[in-house]
């Protein structure tokens, strides 16, 4: 499969799975259980899939092609920061902790994670398309053969 289809059939997924925790954040009361569970789900999605771009945006920054990858790989770095303060939120097993960090938290991670699928699949995957070589499109099929 085409490395940028496969990616953003991962970001399909992960979007139905932020819609999950926008449906479930607007029940009142909100079900904790469900959020915590919602949540791991997200996570069990995004981090192999961060993990995967990451290794491609190295390859795109090699390349000859002027992208934003920088900006790319900062809003992962923004991300783990929320994604990291949420899962210790809920390991500590406190109750404060965590409706602390889902308010905290929670909206702003949903709404990053959304941008930045949509900056990728608008401009990152378009320019790939476009100007990458052989080569670069080789580079990426043995990232996500290899994960």
């Amino acid at each position: 499969m085409n490395p940028i289809e496969f990616l953003k059939e991962e970001h399909e997924q992960i979007e139905m799975e932020l819609m999950e925790l926008n449906a479930v954040m607007k029940d009142s009361p909100i079900n904790y259980s469900n959020l915590i569970h919602t949540f791991k789900k997200l996570c069990a999605l995004w981090d192999p899939h961060e993990v995967k771009e990451e290794k491609i945006f190295k390859i795109m920054k090699q390349g000859q092609v002027n992208v934003p990858v920088y900006a790319m790989t900062c809003e992962h770095r923004d991300l783990r920061g929320h994604i990291k303060g949420m899962k210790q939120a809920i390991n500590s097993g406190s109750e404060i902790n965590l409706r602390n960090a889902f308010g905290k938290d929670l909206q702003v991670i949903i709404t990053r994670i959304k941008n930045h699928m949509e900056k990728e699949n608008e401009i990152l995957y378009t320019i790939a398309r476009e100007e990458f070589t052989p080569q670069e499109w080789t580079d990426m099929e043995k990232v996500l053969d290899n994960n």
